[in-house]
């Protein structure tokens, strides 16, 4: 419907959803885990003056109201964003309030049980309001989009602030030709790619197990029809909010009117990558190669080495005296999972590590 839809806000959101300025913005009630009690105490204590940061709200919200299990599903659902520190994303805000949620909790216990026993009157008295700054956590871990858009799911029920799709469009587009509102009807197999947002499980007249599986990829979605002996192998990676790519024949489907995939195969992303890529690159052609870079590459790839026909590593280098791209051997082939891009991209950077395709999947075999 096109309506602009605000995140939950501790400093902003009744209990129930509201429209404020033109836009919808999330009702705190609607937070899994936060309940009506903690949503009152929430809005009695900003009635003097809005949240400046997590220990403020700490302070002024009793524990006993809004314990840590309640702070953490608010932080997962976007509630606490408005104290994002200049210059940090979603993703590094959120890291750094998770993992600033004990201490907080602890600090605002411990400056009531001292206000109870009078321990601050002997020392001059309380600061006004109540709130103790915290400085922030250093060096807070920055969370994956994905594990991001994962905590909204579980709080919120649905993706907010993204799609988990987002940050594999790019790729899919390497050996998925069309997205799924642009299939057409064509007995040669095609290969599609989505989220798992439902499975259907029953059974043939005859007895035969049948699986029906919706994906959605942003563009559109589509049930996608798993029979007999193929559900029988690829049973085990269909699961809800799972990222699939399905080879299969897309037909007409005249009960919906619309259409429909017979699937043949079907492969997470980690498999995709190994029967499509050409390999790992990391390149530092731009940059001089760090000194280490032997030590870095062997504990990092190591967890993920694997024989036979995983990919292949090729380094870009630059050094003083050469420039060259060095193709790692044999024993170095690896299986190229999100956790082994992520930590080569923490380590290293994220421009300088990707993973190579010829184009589409036509041309692969």
């Amino acid at each position: 419907m096109q309506l602009p839809l605000r995140p939950p806000s501790v400093n902003d959101s009744d209990h129930r959803f509201t429209v404020k300025e033109g836009a919808v913005v999330y009702g705190l009630g609607a937070v899994r885990g936060v309940g009506e009690g903690p949503v009152a105490a929430i809005m009695e204590a900003r009635n003097e003056r809005p949240f400046q940061d997590l220990d403020d709200f700490c302070h002024r919200v009793d524990s006993k109201k809004a314990n840590k299990r309640v702070l953490e599903a608010l932080v997962c659902a976007g509630a606490m964003d408005d104290f994002a520190l200049a210059g940090e994303d979603l993703n590094q805000t959120r890291a750094r309030l998770l993992e600033q949620v004990p201490r907080s909790v602890q600090g605002a216990e411990q400056t009531a049980r001292d206000q109870a026993a009078g321990i601050a009157d002997l020392f001059g008295g309380m600061q006004q309001g109540g709130a103790q700054s915290c400085a922030p956590v250093d060096n807070a871990a920055t969370m994956a989009s994905l594990e991001r858009l994962n905590g909204e799911k579980e709080t919120l029920g649905l993706f907010l602030t993204g799609h988990p799709i987002q940050e594999y469009e790019q790729e899919l587009r390497q050996f998925c030709r069309r997205r799924l509102n642009d299939l057409k009807a064509a007995k040669d197999p095609q290969w599609i790619a989505g989220m798992v947002v439902n499975v259907r499980m029953t059974k043939s007249r005859r007895g035969v197990p049948m699986c029906f599986v919706q994906l959605d990829d942003r563009s559109a979605r589509i049930e996608v029809s798993l029979m007999g002996e193929t559900f029988d192998n690829y049973a085990a990676k269909v699961n809800k909010d799972k990222l699939l790519v399905i080879e299969g024949e897309v037909q007409f489907n005249e009960f919906s009117g619309g259409l429909a995939v017979r699937g043949s195969r079907v492969l997470n992303i980690d498999e995709a990558r190994q029967r499509f890529s050409k390999g790992l690159e990391i390149d530092f052609s731009d940059v001089e190669t760090p000194a280490d870079l032997p030590t870095r590459l062997k504990t990092l790839l190591g967890p993920y080495r694997q024989a036979g026909e995983a990919c292949p590593v090729h380094v870009l280098y630059q050094g003083h005296s050469a420039v060259g791209r060095i193709s790692l051997g044999a024993d170095w082939r690896v299986s190229v999972s999100d956790e082994l891009l992520q930590s080569l991209r923490t380590a290293f950077g994220d421009s300088y590590v990707r993973v190579q395709y010829a184009g589409g999947a036509d041309g692969l075999s």
